[in-house]
């Protein structure tokens, strides 16, 4: 019931949010403009059904253009290109924070330094350095390891997930150091050395199907801190993803439908993730 109703207020204030030019519109000029607001939204709502037959005015070849199935493949790899890089971030964040915890402590403490260090990094700087690095490796042995920008109806995948996924990772390397941290003072691990299990199997077994509850939620954060670099990712490497699309694209209609098409899949990913580790994991801890 919980999702359910946090599920249909997300839905709602999507909807309020795709009004709000209208309600700025009428601030800029000194009035609170609510009948309009409230017409604005009705407008939107009324426009976009039937779907399959709504169609928007496309800035860069002055037409109209069917908005579906037209969207769906810009949807697709944008969708691709974040979920795959969220996933590889999630993957190489706690494969490095197991073996890190099994370092000693003096060495956790200096690569936590480090990851601070890391962390400050521009997003823009990354991308830049990644294409000058493939620029370079071209130069110097003829071998083009990744194309650097989308022409025509190519695509491309490794060189911008690795750019999506790098800082996004390290917070999470970070984070997750913390939370295995804070396990590690727990009575319950304290109980597994007594018993004289190893160091590497407290870390894998007991520590880390506590740790990967608490670093499931914090993951929320730097998915939709990977999403709001999305744009910037698209637009160095030319991809024809959803923010592009937008760009082109500009209206209401479209914002609610690009909004829907990625608060979906995140929300259902992480609905089903919490029943899954509340139904499983809940009070529940390794002696």
């Amino acid at each position: 019931m919980n999702l359910l109703i946090r599920f249909v207020f997300s839905i709602a204030g999507i909807v309020l949010i795709s009004g709000l030019p209208e309600l700025v519109k009428g601030l800029l000029a000194g009035e609170l403009q609510l009948k309009g607001y409230a017409a604005s939204i009705q407008s939107v709502l009324s426009n976009i059904w039937p779907i399959q037959d709504f169609a928007v005015f496309n800035i860069r070849t002055q037409r109209d253009i069917l908005l579906f199935p037209t969207i769906a493949e810009y949807i697709s790899y944008s969708l691709q290109i974040l979920f795959l890089a969220f996933a590889a971030a999630v993957f190489f964040a706690m494969l490095f924070t197991v073996v890190t915890m099994l370092l000693p402590e003096p060495a956790r403490e200096r690569i936590k330094s480090v990851l601070y260090i890391l962390e400050s990094v521009p997003d823009l700087l990354v991308i830049m350095l990644a294409q000058l690095g493939v620029i370079l490796i071209y130069q110097q042995t003829d071998v083009l390891i990744s194309k650097i920008a989308v022409v025509g109806g190519d695509r491309i995948y490794w060189l911008p997930i690795l750019c999506l996924m790098l800082l996004p990772a390290i917070q999470l390397y970070r984070l997750s150091m913390l939370t295995f941290q804070e396990e590690e003072r727990q009575m319950y691990v304290e109980l597994a050395r007594s018993l004289g299990f190893s160091k590497a199997f407290i870390v894998l077994v007991h520590m880390f199907r506590n740790a990967v509850i608490s670093v499931f939620f914090q993951s929320k954060k730097t998915l939709w801190f990977m999403l709001s670099n999305l744009f910037v990712l698209e637009l160095m490497f030319n991809m024809p993803g959803i923010m592009l699309f937008m760009k082109d694209n500009i209206s209401p209609e479209v914002f609610l439908v690009a909004v829907f098409s990625f608060f979906i899949p995140m929300f259902l990913v992480y609905s089903l993730g919490e029943w899954f580790f509340l139904r499983h994991y809940r009070g529940k801890e390794v002696g």
